[in-house]
């Protein structure tokens, strides 16, 4: 990712794919997606984001739901 001066494109692409694997995401309650998201625009921390996506990707991988849910 390209690092703008004020660091806001790359914040905008994190949140952008922190939204994607957190909406409709069966590990997550509707109520915990909603607050997750909300949670993900109101951090302003790039490093944070990026961990944040990390763990989700990570732990989107290790769930039997999730995983058998892009099969079928």
């Amino acid at each position: 990712m390209k690092m703008h001066v004020t660091g806001q494109p790359v914040l905008g692409q994190l949140r952008h794919a922190l939204s994607a694997v957190i909406i409709g995401n069966p590990l997550f309650s509707p109520e915990e997606q909603l607050l997750a998201n909300h949670h993900v625009h109101e951090c302003e921390d790039a490093g944070q984001l990026a961990l944040w996506l990390a763990n989700m990707l990570s732990a989107s991988g290790k769930c039997p739901r999730t995983n058998s849910s892009r099969t079928n």
